[in-house]
């Protein structure tokens, strides 16, 4: 196979439409891609990793760089693209993962683009229709974190790298290509596996001496340009020490979880597809293209790389971390579908059923606590705002699952606690170089509690039995039995002579009003 395999392909007219639908294709897909991924983002509440994102990228730049050489480089340039954006944009749950929806839209743009050139522009319809509609794509989509903007960085590094190797001439396509690999690695730092998959297709492709020449060339330059940074993240891989190792639950990670989260039924779609266009290959059909030797590669290689560093040296593995992958299910798939398909009802009533099966993690993904374990800081920071009073007292307790504190409720709604004595905060991690503030523990200075008429405790909420959770997302929480009214600060507050007036469970925290005398609030 050469080169001229991925030039643009004719469409049974022999030409492909209109020009100018080179331009209008993505640009629509880009808006629809945006507003599909923006739907209802400002319903659920915030979690754990989305409050990393706002306690890092609310600080000054200096303090964010500080952070940044002692935890969590890995998304420096994330952290940093959120600080400008939330100096200008406010913190809300809408305002933060706004940037994703719109990363998944230029994703989706990018499959439009790569799917005209395989296929023409049903191709690039369709196949940019299914990338809208992968479960893992709207999942990013209302994820405050880079894992949507690696996808888009993804998709063009490829537009770039198919583009260069089309047209041999424009030598300034291979630094596009570099600059976007070098963009995706400092973005999220697997990302840099993409190019392990762009090998696999140039060979694929039986491309000749000269365009590797111009590959290696620039992957030379990107890895140049990025291996400061790489060396800065290596030596931080300590903070993923967390992640379990492979089991057998791993099967099912990498066949659905990993790009179809919540949505078996369009993993076995997608599946049938497959397994379809096999066949119809094997009986001597139609041939796919060039768009199996992009897709194959850039859907294998990536998880297969970490999931051999997980089997042979630490664990690396988790389910979202390869989703500057689910792309090319939209594009493999698109490919697939206007190829075994000969008319646009046809192919539009593919996307429709695909879309039907993956509409129920949809709409999931848009409830109030649709985060792991049903994480509930947004909720908790509304129902305390206007409750809490000037002068009144906080603590914040910690949770089994949360190696912070409740504390990362005030991180994403601040406003709710304008006024109150935090009385539970030790160092500020300003002040530390650190991802989270450092707090007092709950039973430690209970002389702090005695000036407190009025003291609003967030708390875990109450376990009858002991619990283990294996999360989709590929974590595994331990969580003891848990019953706040013998929680260890509550008897310390009691000694001082508060006693507890109400509680309120709101999902996984709950919140209990303590006051001294007997009116309550």
């Amino acid at each position: 196979m050469t080169t001229g395999t991925i030039a643009p392909a004719p469409s049974r007219r022999g030409r492909d439409g209109p020009r100018f639908l080179g331009f209008a294709v993505p640009a629509a897909v880009f808006v629809v891609g945006t507003l599909v991924g923006f739907w209802s983002s400002w319903v659920p509440s915030f979690w754990y990793d989305e409050a990393a994102t706002v306690r890092a990228s609310t600080r000054s730049t200096g303090d964010l760089w500080r952070m940044l050489g002692n935890i969590d480089a890995v998304h420096g340039a994330y952290y940093l693209l959120m600080h400008v954006w939330f100096g200008v944009f406010g913190v809300s749950e809408l305002s933060a993962r706004l940037p994703s929806a719109l990363a998944v839209g230029a994703a989706a743009a990018g499959v439009a683009v790569l799917g005209r050139r395989f296929g023409g522009t049903r191709t690039a319809v369709v196949a940019a229709a299914l990338c809208v509609v992968t479960p893992r794509l709207t999942w990013a989509a209302v994820e405050a974190r880079g894992y949507a903007l690696s996808a888009a960085v993804a998709v063009w590094a490829t537009v770039a790298v198919v583009a260069a190797v089309c047209d041999r001439s424009r030598w300034w396509l291979w630094l596009l290509y570099a600059a976007a690999i070098a963009l995706g690695t400092v973005v999220f730092v697997y990302s840099s596996l993409l190019v392990l998959a762009h090998a696999v297709t140039l060979l694929w492709l039986r491309t000749g001496r000269r365009l590797w020449a111009w590959w290696t060339g620039a992957v030379v330059l990107a890895g140049a340009a990025t291996a400061a940074f790489v060396r800065v993240v290596v030596a931080q891989t300590g903070q993923v020490s967390w992640i379990p190792p492979l089991d057998r639950s791993t099967v099912r990670t990498v066949a659905q979880v990993m790009w179809f989260p919540g949505a078996p039924l369009a993993a076995v779609l997608a599946a049938v597809l497959i397994v379809a266009a096999v066949v119809v290959r094997i009986r001597g059909g139609r041939r796919f293209g060039a768009v199996v030797a992009v897709t194959v590669p850039w859907l294998v290689v990536p998880p297969a790389a970490l999931l051999v560093l997980s089997a042979v040296h630490d664990p690396t593995f988790l389910a979202r971390y390869p989703t500057f992958t689910a792309p090319a299910v939209g594009l493999l798939l698109g490919g697939l579908v206007t190829t075994l398909t000969r008319r646009w009802w046809s192919a539009l009533l593919v996307v429709a059923v695909f879309a039907a099966a993956a509409a129920p993690a949809y709409l999931e993904q848009r409830t109030a606590f649709a985060k792991p374990s049903g994480m509930d800081f947004s909720a908790v920071g509304r129902f305390l705002d206007g409750r809490v009073e000037p002068g009144d007292c906080v603590v914040f307790g910690s949770a089994a699952w949360n190696p912070a504190s409740q504390r990362l409720v005030a991180i994403v709604h601040p406003h709710a606690f304008e006024g109150a004595r935090d009385i539970g905060l030790r160092q500020s991690a300003d002040e530390t170089g650190w991802l989270w503030d450092i707090e007092i523990g709950p039973t430690e200075q209970p002389e702090r509690y005695a000036a407190c008429d009025v003291v609003w405790f967030v708390a875990d909420e109450d376990r009858d039995v002991a619990e283990r959770i294996r999360h989709e997302t590929g974590e595994v929480w331990d969580l003891p039995a848990h019953h706040i009214l013998d929680d260890p600060a509550i008897a310390v507050m009691r000694d001082t002579g508060l006693e507890v007036r109400e509680r309120w469970p709101i999902h996984v925290t709950q919140v209990v009003l303590l006051t001294r005398g007997t009116e309550a609030r």
